[in-house]
């Protein structure tokens, strides 16, 4: 029983790194050292991290670290963590972007079409970084959606996958209902927007 105490402490103290408020490098090489170090000893950390993130006690730099992991599992942990706040949100999606797993992918396109347009909006931004054009078909489809924030986002992650022809982009820049979605397509364009004040962020917004 000690040994297992002692086990958890180490496991623990690791997990608390990952999420070190500190960003000089000392403190970034010691949270890279606690995420080798978990993935080194997946049988003892997955169990807890899984058990922390569920139950709200790990942030966003655990939320980062499964997809080393690579157990398709994690991809419903991952899924349910959309919903949550900002930073993990948003973490969740890029998660799930890298996940090795081939349904990591397809946890983020039905998430595109979730009610929530702040998890729309997360997993617009993971396909962006995902990187496959074959999600092209599903975020043309959602450049219609009534949310504004959430076309903003499609956009960008559309045109970073390169999914639209310049007619469709110059289309948006003249007749999107929002401005910040217009002011995004003119910039797409190269051209000076005529009313992009205030763009929407490239994160999630909420």
């Amino acid at each position: 029983m000690p040994e297992t105490k002692e086990s958890d402490r180490d496991v623990e103290t690791r997990i608390m790194l990952l999420d070190g408020p500190f960003g000089d490098d000392p403190h970034v090489r010691e949270r890279a050292r606690a995420a080798e170090w978990l993935v080194e000893h997946a049988e003892r950390a997955y169990p807890m991290l899984i058990t922390w993130l569920e139950t709200g006690r790990a942030g966003a730099g655990a939320v980062a670290l499964l997809p080393r992991f690579a157990r398709v599992e994690s991809i419903d942990t991952l899924t349910r963590l959309l919903a949550g706040p900002e930073a993990i949100a948003w973490q969740a999606g890029q998660s799930l972007a890298q996940h090795p797993q081939p349904s990591a992918g397809q946890a983020l396109r039905q998430a595109l079409t979730h009610p929530d347009a702040t998890v729309a909006m997360v997993a617009a931004d993971g396909l962006g970084t995902r990187g496959d054009r074959g999600d092209c078909a599903a975020l043309s489809e959602r450049l219609g959606a009534a949310h504004a924030g959430l076309r903003y986002h499609v956009l960008h992650a559309a045109a970073r996958l390169g999914c639209l022809r310049r007619e469709a982009i110059g289309q948006l820049a003249r007749t999107d209902p929002d401005a910040q979605v217009r002011g995004l397509a003119s910039q797409l364009l190269g051209e000076p927007p005529v009313d992009s004040a205030n763009q929407w962020r490239s994160g999630a917004t909420r």
